[in-house]
């Protein structure tokens, strides 16, 4: 007996065909959906990854370039060692020279990448390394500073003695051309003796800044035509008008009169001395700051001295006490600014300050 095969109902294939267009056009807007949030992700992740403050190169296996946040590249070069993009990279703490010639120190970090190839990251540790450094020295001088106090309290009694009697001396023998000369030169050395002792016990005091708004390109202007180095020396003065720094005017001062000083002897002898005074708006512990930089042509600092030249008692130039930059930087610090140095024997010497900004009315 044949069996009879049932034909489909036309009406079960069209609801049929009706139903798998219905969800195929569902699956397709779905699809779409997700495309259009994985291009809102990727370009929002790319926003981000561009915006973050530090580098990212994403490197092949056999070392070409996958993905970068710095198409442009770095202006300068790393003073050792391959760039963090190529290869024999020494990864760890690297110094780079900006091509306007600053030193920044950067951190590199290279990671494998999980499907093959390098992950190198590369973080400006500039503000951070300095900060640390800075925090070092300050507990040096403190501990120098206490030592050289009990020491100059010490000494200042018998000194009084020696330049009271220098004085009677002086006085006794003043009908004695010879003699006198000798004691005239005694109660010199007692004076130069009796001023290191005040300065010792000046840098060794407790700070208070009483803070005050200070204009900058007037500061420093006024501090400058009170000094020698406005007539001997060219010098230009590009701080912008609306610099201001939040800082005690009186201590403040004597860091500028020392830093001049110093410029002042370090252009002695350059054919064509010149001084440049200039500020930036940055940020310092994310609060808003002036950083202000004296940049002259003079003889520069050795390298084996740099790392010295905040420390009491030490000085480049024959003569000077070496109290001067130790004095600025206690300043800085109790101002909770930032003060550090880069030079260049033959080149120059560039001092850069960095103070809070006065709040602006």
């Amino acid at each position: 007996m044949t069996e009879v095969q049932a034909h489909p109902d036309p009406r079960q294939l069209l609801e049929a065909f009706e139903a798998f267009t219905a969800a195929s056009e569902h699956l397709q807007a779905r699809y779409e959906a997700l495309q259009s949030q994985l291009g809102q992700l990727q370009g929002e992740l790319q926003t981000v990854i561009e915006a973050v403050p530090f580098a990212i190169w994403v490197l092949a296996e056999d070392g070409s370039l996958r993905f970068t946040n710095r198409p442009q590249g770095l202006e300068g070069r790393f003073q050792e060692g391959p760039a963090p993009w190529e290869g024999g990279s020494p990864g760890g703490q690297r110094r780079f020279q900006t091509a306007e010639g600053r030193e920044l120190i950067f951190e590199e970090e290279r990671r494998s990448a999980p499907h093959g190839g390098t992950i190198v990251t590369l973080r400006d540790v500039t503000e951070a390394v300095l900060r640390a450094q800075q925090a070092t020295r300050e507990d040096r001088l403190a501990a120098m500073g206490r030592m050289a106090a009990e020491l100059a309290h010490e000494i200042r009694n018998p000194l009084g003695s020696l330049a009271l009697f220098s004085g009677m001396l002086v006085e006794d023998l003043a009908e004695q051309a010879g003699p006198l000369e000798l004691a005239r030169k005694m109660q010199e050395g007692v004076g130069r003796l009796n001023g290191l002792v005040g300065n010792t016990l000046a840098f060794s005091r407790d700070l208070h800044p009483k803070t005050d708004a200070i204009p900058l390109r007037k500061f420093w202007e006024d501090v400058l035509m009170g000094t020698t180095l406005a007539e001997a020396v060219p010098w230009k003065n590009q701080i912008p008008a609306k610099a201001t720094w939040r800082g005690d005017p009186d201590l403040l001062r004597q860091v500028a009169q020392n830093l001049l000083q110093n410029a002042l002897r370090a252009l002695e002898d350059a054919d064509r001395p010149r001084l440049v005074l200039a500020a930036v708006e940055e940020r310092l512990d994310e609060q808003p700051c002036w950083h202000v930089t004296l940049a002259d042509n003079g003889c520069g600092i050795p390298a084996e001295a740099l790392s010295k030249v905040f420390d009491p008692f030490f000085s480049t130039f024959g003569g000077g006490t070496g109290l001067g930059l130790a004095v600025c930087h206690r300043i800085i610090v109790a101002h909770g600014g930032l003060l550090f140095i880069e030079s260049q024997p033959g080149r120059g010497t560039t001092v850069h300050l960095r103070l809070a900004a006065a709040a602006v009315a």
